[in-house]
């Protein structure tokens, strides 16, 4: 038999409206019983968007504020007493400013359910288990245990360190973003301390945004394409590993499925799950992964010692992906070829590639004669949050006004767009 079961339910078009979402959605959770076989009349139900950065959900990045608008009103009809929708933005950006420009508060304002900021909340810290090891004892937001049921509301999209982002990985945003930043200085503590999360909060639902879904340079700068599809499961393992199988990409290398898998938290073998209300054939996409590497920029990266792609490196790369897709990198090119300089590495040619361009150095691991050279820009932390980042470097390489004004446009137009779409 069967160890877990996904279901997927077609959109008939883009227009993406209420209707057809909720129409969707119901006959996805028809498979397991409906909405009333999760949420009973009384109980405190928390949603869990993808609400990473600042882009609408048509950007093929976060989360349709319609679809949530849709759960919401079925657990209101199922009898829910409290209904949250919860999360934390990425980065150490401002949840309730990426959440606004998102247009996920005004699109849930006229219903009974209260966006809960998780920054801005209690945290306590959680028994994770014997097996958890240096991670058994962690923080997470105190709201987290409150809920009765959580329902998981990722975005089908692509990612540069896991195939894809999807159910597993949109429990990071359940990390708090201190304890976030640690574990991704350790590497593979993250995705264990993400997993032992998942374990501990279990959701009681998955429910994927894939009308909308986005190919290419995840997190931030997917490409987005009308998929046309809502999944749905209990099991959040097994709804990451069907959507990287229908969207032709690694189902084996998905790093934060795998270790979710490991402590039990749910199945991994295809072999095992049962798709449902849709042959596989007809939800399959050929989907352009993201290119993991940090050699697709005009500019020189050089890597050492002390850092990772889950850390200082990855957080520079969602940036330069966001650059590379919107043309920054012709403005940044302009004072020469820039280079960036990651942790304890020799750089034979250092005066040299003074004289070519801004030299920007990222991370206290470092070699001292490069972070303290008064030549160079240094951004400390170990590792830096993308959001201080991006400031200091580009203020460092002399664009700052310039930068602060475009993204402000930019997110003045993100949030424009997001309202509009934000009710269907």
């Amino acid at each position: 038999m069967s160890a877990a079961r996904v279901a997927l339910s077609p959109l008939p078009h883009e227009k993406e409206t209420e209707e057809e979402l909720r129409s969707a959605v119901t006959t996805a959770l028809t498979h397991f019983g409906g909405i009333e076989a999760f949420v009973q009349p009384g109980k405190s139900v928390l949603l869990k968007p993808n609400q990473t950065l600042f882009m609408p959900h048509k950007s093929g990045s976060t989360t349709s504020p319609p679809l949530i608008r849709v759960l919401i009103d079925l657990c209101r009809e199922a009898g829910a007493r409290d209904i949250w929708v919860a999360e934390a933005a990425g980065h150490a950006q401002s949840s309730r400013s990426v959440m606004a420009n998102t247009g996920l508060v005004h699109g849930v304002n006229d219903t009974p359910a209260r966006v809960i900021y998780l920054d801005e909340i209690a945290e306590r810290l959680f028994d994770f288990g014997e097996d958890a090891g240096e991670l058994r004892t962690m923080p997470a937001p105190e709201i987290m245990e409150r809920a009765d049921v959580i329902i998981n509301v990722p975005k089908a999209k692509t990612h540069f360190v896991d195939p894809v982002s999807c159910a597993c990985k949109n429990w990071v945003g359940v990390m708090p973003m201190s304890y976030r930043l640690y574990l991704q200085r350790l590497g593979e503590a993250y995705y264990k301390g993400t997993a032992l999360l998942l374990r501990k909060f279990k959701p009681t639902l998955n429910v994927v945004d894939g009308a909308w879904a986005g190919e290419g340079q995840g997190p931030g700068s997917n490409d987005a394409f009308w998929w046309g599809w809502i999944m749905a499961s209990p099991d959040p393992v097994a709804t990451d590993v069907t959507l990287a199988r229908l969207f032709g990409l690694d189902h084996t290398n998905i790093r934060m499925a795998n270790e979710a898998a490991a402590i039990g938290v749910g199945t991994r073998d295809p072999e095992q799950i049962t798709l449902e209300g849709a042959k596989f054939e007809d939800a399959a996409r050929k989907v352009q992964p993201a290119d993991p590497s940090v050699e697709r920029f005009p500019c020189r990266v050089l890597v050492g010692k002390g850092v990772n792609i889950e850390g200082t490196v990855g957080h520079w790369k969602t940036i330069a992906d966001g650059w590379l897709k919107v043309g920054l990198w012709q403005l940044f090119t302009l004072k020469g070829k820039p280079t960036f300089m990651f942790g304890a590495i020799e750089d034979p040619d250092f005066e040299a590639h003074l004289d070519e361009g801004p030299y920007v150095v990222l991370d206290d691991t470092a070699l001292d004669k490069y972070k303290y050279d008064p030549r160079v820009t240094f951004v400390p932390g170990y590792p830096v949050p993308q959001s201080y980042m991006q400031h200091e470097m580009v203020h460092g390489m002399g664009f700052g006004g310039i930068y602060q004004t475009g993204l402000s446009v930019e997110k003045m137009i993100a949030s424009f767009k997001g309202k509009m779409t934000a009710k269907g």
